[in-house]
């Protein structure tokens, strides 16, 4: 694996991960890693370890089944939106090396929402639970989504934060979130998470603190944080683009530690941004977050990126004294009362 893996870093960004997807399905066995240790709880379900497979990895609902043999305890699929979408123009993923970054300018291509449906009805049973991702620039579009995906799901994601599709941004009007995060509520059926950007100055912090207690008070179980950051990239066509990998991971933190002064854990933070290592695992729960998600990861550590990363948790637990994942939650909840 570390030599296909070495062979797609050769390859442009877009390109090595379509037929990294594609390999997958040729992988005999899983990379898997279960034990009582690494075990966390979540609205959505017992999860047999906190790392998840961020949205967009899988922007059609095709994969799957072969990404669960990576070895995580949840996956996001998606973002899916109602019509179908081709996204900006290529190139539109380019590497930042340096920085073990990437910059996407793909604006959500996507099968559409009946397609998304039917590849997703075959995966069947995949042995770990599997939310949905969804997104559209039309509320009642967004709606319909919601209502559709949610018999398949064990919980959604609603991603209106999304940089390369500035027509979301009305969302963030507080009379507009509201009535839809109140139509969203009067659909709800699985537990439901939104997506929020990261913040850069203390107005944005005003703008996401609004819309996130909007969230919490109307009775959604939590948020994912953060999804990429808006940056100038030359090498994309659109000449911007989300910037993910370990550069967001500061960006992530923050937002995470603003979260939880705000709310305790029973209102579920679901964090992606950066995380590469087992360590950083560790320190994004003890900031408060209940499970993590990788994407930018997988593409510099390749397949085994998850048993690896899980490995070097449990040698962080060990060296720090806590027998598990629940005993690490525990102690931050009785941090938080005090």
């Amino acid at each position: 694996m570390k030599l296909v893996h070495k062979v797609l870093t050769k390859l442009p960004p877009e390109e090595a991960h379509n037929i990294g997807l594609t390999l997958l399905r040729l992988l005999p066995y899983k990379l898997d890693m279960d034990g009582e240790s690494l075990h966390v709880e979540t609205r959505f379900g017992r999860l047999k370890n906190p790392v998840g497979l961020a949205a967009g990895f899988d922007k059609s609902g095709l994969h799957v089944k072969h990404l669960a043999k990576l070895g995580f305890g949840y996956m996001v699929v998606g973002t899916v939106t109602k019509n179908p979408r081709r996204g900006l123009a290529k190139p539109r993923v380019v590497r930042r090396r340096e920085e073990q970054g990437l910059v996407n300018a793909m604006a959500f291509p996507n099968p559409g929402l009946e397609q998304f449906i039917r590849n997703m009805s075959k995966a069947g049973d995949v042995g770990v639970p599997v939310l949905v991702s969804i997104s559209d620039v039309d509320e009642q579009n967004l709606v319909e989504c919601y209502i559709k995906v949610q018999p398949l799901a064990s919980g959604v994601e609603v991603n209106i934060s999304s940089p390369n599709t500035p027509q979301l941004k009305h969302y963030f009007q507080k009379e507009t979130f509201t009535q839809v995060a109140e139509s969203l509520r009067q659909h709800k059926r699985k537990p439901t998470y939104l997506k929020i950007p990261p913040y850069a100055n203390t107005d944005e912090k005003r703008i996401i603190d609004s819309v996130v207690k909007i969230w919490h008070d109307i009775g959604f179980e939590g948020v994912t944080a953060v999804n990429a950051l808006l940056v100038d990239e030359p090498r994309v066509t659109a000449k911007m683009g989300g910037l993910s990998g370990k550069p967001l991971y500061p960006f992530m933190l923050k937002s995470v530690e603003n979260i939880r002064r705000m709310y305790d854990m029973s209102f579920e933070v679901h964090a992606v941004g950066g995380i590469s290592t087992g360590r950083q695992v560790y320190e994004t729960l003890v900031h408060g977050a209940n499970t993590v998600q990788l994407h930018t990861a997988l593409a510099y550590r390749g397949a085994s990126a998850v048993k690896e990363m899980l490995e070097e948790l449990l040698d962080v637990l060990e060296s720090e004294n806590i027998g598990s994942l629940k005993d690490l939650q525990s102690m931050f909840r009785r941090a938080a009362e005090h």
